[in-house]
């Protein structure tokens, strides 16, 4: 998340810093660690940057230290394998010559082949949907950590908000999509959906314990929550800042760790990407 606030464009611009790696910069929030959807998207640009004619289609990152948003990240590409038509990179993330997530990225060339997809409910639209401010203004506001975002616009679905909070496994319908327009290169779509897919993932986390999306300031008070790895799988084509419906659901949690996953369909109606991801969550 950003608060500075600098555009999510300039966050993935990264610069060249010779013998595979580049540098990228944090956006200064107020967070206590770097957000982790930064370092997907800055990763995937990273890895991007090392192919021609190649997209990502597959990432997974574990992150093994928190990250400072004040202090440049340096990310150094390994060249694993690279195929007729996948590729593979695993990507370092150093800050003051610490770790503090490794992602291992494969990249593909699109070719004709198989298609199918799940398509999004018809009746789910982010027009009929409330901005999460405007919940958010029966909590106190949506907290620090979310003063002057203004990169990402956030909707929450009618159904999400009537959902009884307690509910076994409740889904949360959210609706996304990037303030600014990206351009074209799909490169930069994808490593935005990276970004934007971590967002709002620990409110669905601790969504069968009571918590409401939308009430992100009694999340913060409430709970403690770090992410582990994040798991992400493209496949339809998506624009990130288009509108993207966000599926989410958590169908574990044990021993203080949930699962936390998402189905994402774009404005195509196909599914664009899953996201998985395992976050450790204690109550404060």
């Amino acid at each position: 998340m950003t608060t500075s606030v600098a555009s999510l464009g300039s966050i993935l611009d990264l610069s060249e810093a010779g013998d595979g790696a580049w540098i990228g910069h944090g956006d200064g929030v107020a967070l206590p660690q770097l957000y982790g959807g930064q370092l997907v998207a800055q990763s995937i640009m990273a890895a991007g940057h090392t192919v021609t004619g190649r997209l990502v289609d597959s990432l997974h990152t574990t992150f093994l230290r928190p990250g400072r948003s004040d202090l440049p990240i340096r990310f150094e590409v390994e060249h694993l394998r690279d195929g007729r038509q996948f590729s593979t990179r695993v990507v370092d993330a150093v800050q003051d010559d610490r770790l503090i997530c490794r992602s291992t990225i494969s990249l593909v060339e699109p070719r004709e082949g198989l298609s199918h997809s799940r398509r999004r409910p018809e009746s789910l639209t982010a027009e009929a949907s409330t901005e999460l401010r405007e919940l958010a203004a029966a909590d106190g506001g949506l907290g620090e950590y979310w003063e002057g975002f203004s990169a990402v616009e956030v909707r929450i679905s009618p159904e999400t908000e009537e959902t009884p909070p307690h509910s076994a496994a409740p889904v949360q319908n959210i609706w996304m999509r990037v303030a600014e327009d990206l351009g074209d290169d799909p490169l930069v779509h994808q490593a935005a959906i990276g970004y934007v897919s971590d967002l709002m993932l620990m409110s669905m986390a601790v969504a069968p314990h009571g918590h409401r999306a939308g009430r992100e300031r009694s999340l913060a008070e409430r709970w403690s929550a770090v992410s582990l790895d994040h798991g992400l799988w493209f496949h339809h084509p998506a624009r990130a800042d288009d509108w993207l419906l966000f599926e989410h659901a958590t169908p574990t949690a044990h021993a203080g760790r949930s699962l936390i996953e998402a189905a994402v369909f774009g404005e195509s109606d196909a599914q664009a990407c899953h996201v998985v991801q395992e976050a450790l969550v204690r109550e404060n």
